[in-house]
């Protein structure tokens, strides 16, 4: 009995390690040199709520729609133009929107620029910066080199860092940056993006960025805060990037920020391109069918046929042109149309009825075989029990009526003969005709 009434607990003890769904992020989960990984941008995205976040948390991001990609590939550092930083860092990041400030101030904006990561089972650091300003590449160490993040990340860390650098300025002093890096894992949980679902830990940085200038002339400089940075990352086991990355600026005054930017992993966006066929149907018959398929874009797709039908393959079609349009999750658009035709003496479409009611009700009068007119050299012959012919129709222009010269026949079984013509075996069989 004592043993029945510790099931549960054991249970519990058992099932524990189960529900515990959060994750650690190590320097193994990080890219390395010549890693690559395919990135979608979104320029902006409205009413995000940065308190949305907490552990076992849920973040549903599949609305997201790219306005580019791009593919990130980890350099080897001597490859860059910047070889003598190469013993110091690990990879080579390009980085598409370098600080201007100061290389404006000497008549040209950095091109060429990247960021120089040091992998390091401890902490993944920015020792150095490359960018190229009026043709010349320079080296701009950071010392103390900016801690990007300790490992190992767990939900509840929080680390900080103070990292800078100093760049002469000809003819005016020299131009320093200093900033403070605030990490905090501030949530776990399960996050979705147009990519898949993901069970991730998020983490917040905060960056707070001080310029200063010193001027030689005067013998003294002066601070130019800027509005701090944002950056709210999502991180999976092995996602050698964060899946979700939401950048921000904020204001000098005041709590509000901006978000400046959303890159996610992603895969290859292609075109859409729609192939589509159908199978035709029988003279007056509704058999007809057409499937639409379609390569690129990003499922699901949605379909909407002309017919009204939003199904990838819609029947019950007769003769005509059906046209399909397919959409993307992302909202891009494929059309394309199929003709449905009618079969040409096709024998499988004929179809003897068994009977017929010439009773003049307007119902069921005529003894039609449908499809047998596509048959130009068919001959259809009607006899009696007694084996004298009674009806016969070369072509079958005129469907026989249930007379026999100008006379009604009477209700009884009748037997017909039917050669299409064509070589084929003729087909027999009897037809009642109902009074």
């Amino acid at each position: 009995m004592n043993f029945i009434r510790s099931l549960p607990v054991l249970f519990l003890l058992i099932a524990a390690p189960l529900l515990e769904a959060q994750i650690t992020i190590t320097d193994a989960d990080m890219v390395t040199v010549n890693d690559t990984v395919r990135l979608s941008v979104q320029q902006s995205l409205i009413n995000f709520d940065e308190t949305l976040t907490g552990p076992n948390y849920t973040w549903n991001y599949d609305f997201l729609i790219p306005d580019s990609q791009r593919v990130e590939k980890m350099l080897v550092p001597a490859s860059t133009g910047y070889p003598f930083v190469g013993f110091l860092s690990t990879y080579a990041r390009p980085d598409p929107n370098p600080d201007p400030i100061p290389f404006i101030l000497l008549g040209s904006a950095p091109t060429n620029a990247y960021k120089f990561y040091k992998k390091q089972t401890s902490q993944l650091t920015i020792p150095f910066h490359g960018i190229t300003t009026t043709g010349i590449a320079i080296p701009m160490p950071i010392s103390p080199a900016d801690v990007v993040y300790k490992f190992p990340m767990n939900y509840g860390n929080k680390d900080s860092s103070l990292s800078g650098f100093s760049y002469p300025v000809a003819g005016v002093g020299y131009f320093r940056k200093r900033q403070k890096r605030v990490n905090t894992v501030d949530g776990w949980g399960q996050l979705t993006t147009p990519y898949g679902t993901f069970n991730t830990i998020r983490v917040k940085t905060v960056i707070n960025i001080t310029d200063s200038i010193f001027l030689d002339t005067l013998g003294f400089g002066f601070n130019l805060p800027q509005p701090p940075r944002y950056e709210y990352k999502w991180w999976a086991k092995g996602s050698k990037l964060p899946v979700l990355e939401i950048d921000a600026t904020g204001s000098i005054i005041g709590n509000g920020f901006t978000v400046t930017g959303v890159l996610y992993k992603d895969s290859i966006l292609t075109t859409m391109n729609i192939t589509s066929q159908s199978s035709n149907t029988c003279p007056t018959a509704k058999q007809g069918s057409a499937t639409a398929s379609v390569t690129g874009g990003r499922s699901p797709h949605t379909y909407s046929w002309s017919t009204g039908e939003n199904t990838a393959s819609i029947n019950d079609l007769e003769e005509g042109l059906y046209k399909v349009t397919i959409t993307d999750r992302y909202g891009n658009t494929a059309t394309d149309s199929t003709k449905v035709e009618v079969k040409i003496e096709d024998p499988a479409c004929l179809n003897i009825p068994s009977g017929f009611s010439p009773d003049g009700d307007g119902v069921n009068d005529l003894w039609n075989i449908r499809a047998l007119s596509e048959f130009k050299n068919c001959k259809v012959e009607v006899f009696n029990q007694w084996g004298s012919l009674i009806f016969s129709s070369s072509g079958y222009t005129t469907a026989w009526d249930g007379k026999y010269n100008g006379q009604q026949v009477e209700a009884g079984t009748y037997y017909y003969v039917l050669d299409l013509g064509n070589g084929s075996q003729k087909r027999t069989g009897p037809v009642t005709v109902i009074r």
